[in-house]
């Protein structure tokens, strides 16, 4: 693979890798982390024009998974934009941004500003604009053929960007490198049922309830690595555990730092899992940290170049060229020795798309289409075949909904199969681009292009 390509990959990975195990119930990135909806019954065939319920178009791309909550769906949006759609008619509820001049204004609120500097006399300008902006684009909904309301949003729009730049040029402020394909909306929401939060590659992070009252804001750690960020954000035991050059734990009703530890910052989201009664978070890189203090208690067990951990019956399983098997033992202490089950070497590619994990085989492909199936017990192939997915590559991870599973690539083509011992594809579809992991709920799939949002199911 050229550098050029790797570049483009990489920052993808960004995009749609990562795994993570729910925690009280929550919900985010590929469901509860497995990236399986076993009670759902959706549709194995669509397109553009056939099955679509509802197609509703986007403020901008992403490529953030979306999250249900309710009878609301949760989507992310460039540049730091979280978006609240209705799950029964597409209808957009609500919008709000989440830049750098959001986070400094919510800092500063309610107080005096006189001495604030540079960055003060921005917010000053920037607050009513704001409120402008949202009370018109609230008229809008009722009005949506003013031509009138339509320019003076745009104005308004035009005049914030430009309060964005002047303080962007701050150091301090200003934006971290990303790539195109990447941007800086690729990690997917997570929410416990109250509350939803995000996380953006500029390093900022929020919470808001469902009725989009934001709760807090702040900039937690920006990125360093010039091809964007893409790990999601975990809820465990009311901690909000992020991945940027650290891996930290917030408290989630604040945003308050309560521990850091030093990682490396790529781009998988970590997994979360149980050692007897203690609750741990499991990094790409084979570290084994205690969610209540931050303790490491291994390090170094595997490494993972693109994609997730993924955990079943307390053994982590690393699925990449050089792929792992690792059983956590029954009780934790202070430091623990994992025991590897087993290790092999599979196609020599990169890893964008997580696995799935189910009955006990791992469904794994590469960004390039070469597809997989390993037996959980002892690591053998079951079988492997190139699919003919197109051009393109493949960053959305696969998927297990009721009976089936669902594998796509960013070019918008999907394969859905059965799961087992061979290869049996049951249907072939076609969207939009799009390089997020679909949902599912009931009869429905719902699937995040790059212009729009599409809810699918039979028609």
């Amino acid at each position: 693979v050229g550098g050029e390509t790797v570049r483009t990959t990489l920052l993808i990975l960004a995009c749609s890798i990562a795994a993570f195990s729910s925690s009280d119930g929550a919900v985010g990135w590929r469901n509860d982390g497995t990236g399986k909806y076993p009670a759902a019954v959706p549709p194995t065939k669509w397109s553009a024009d056939a099955n679509v319920v509802w197609k509703t178009p986007m403020p901008s791309w992403g490529n953030a998974t979306s999250v249900i909550v309710g009878n609301k769906l949760f989507v992310c949006s460039e540049p730091a934009s979280l978006v609240c759609v209705n799950l029964a008619d597409g209808r957009i509820l609500w919008e709000s941004t989440n830049t750098y001049l959001d986070m400094v204004s919510a800092k500063w609120s309610g107080g005096t500003e006189d001495d604030k500097g540079k960055a003060g006399n921005i917010v000053k300008q920037f607050r009513p604009l704001d409120r402008e902006l949202r009370k018109l684009k609230q008229q809008l909904k009722n009005s949506p053929s003013d031509a009138g309301m339509v320019e003076t949003i745009r104005k308004l729009n035009r005049r914030i960007q430009d309060l964005t730049k002047a303080l962007e040029s701050q150091a301090e402020y200003r934006l971290p490198r990303t790539e195109p394909v990447c941007g800086y909306s690729s990690s997917t929401p997570v929410s416990d049922g109250k509350n939803v939060y995000v996380l953006f590659g500029t390093g900022v992070a929020a919470c808001y309830d469902l009725a989009g009252n934001r709760k807090w804001i702040k900039l937690i750690q920006k990125p360093t690595h010039n091809y964007g960020h893409g790990a999601s954000p975990l809820l465990a035991a009311g901690k909000l555990i992020v991945r940027l050059l650290d891996l930290i734990a917030l408290d989630a009703r604040s945003g308050k730092v309560l521990w850091k530890v030093k990682t490396k910052p790529w781009w998988g989201t970590p997994a979360l899992s149980r050692i007897g009664n203690v609750d741990v978070v499991i990094t790409p890189h084979g570290g084994i940290v205690r969610i209540a203090d931050g303790a490491i208690l291994a390090d170094n067990l595997s490494k993972l170049y693109s994609g997730s951990p993924i955990t079943e019956s307390k053994i982590a399983y690393f699925i990449e060229t050089g792929a792992v098997a690792i059983k956590l033992p029954p009780k934790t202490s202070e430091k623990i020795t994992p025991k590897i089950i087993w290790r092999i070497t599979l196609k020599n590619d990169i890893y964008y798309a997580s696995p799935v994990l189910h009955n006990g085989l791992i469904y794994a492909i590469t960004q390039h289409n070469f597809f997989s199936v390993i037996d959980a017990k002892d690591g053998s192939v079951v079988y492997k075949k190139k699919l003919n997915l197109g051009g393109g590559t493949v960053y959305p991870s696969i998927t297990l909904a009721g009976d089936y599973l669902y594998v796509s690539i960013d070019n918008g083509t999907t394969i859905v199969m059965k799961p087992g011992r061979k290869y049996e594809e049951v249907a072939r579809n076609k969207l939009e681009p799009f390089r997020s992991s679909p949902v599912f709920r009931d009869k429905r799939l719902y699937v995040r292009g790059l212009k729009n949002l599409y809810c699918i199911g039979k028609e």
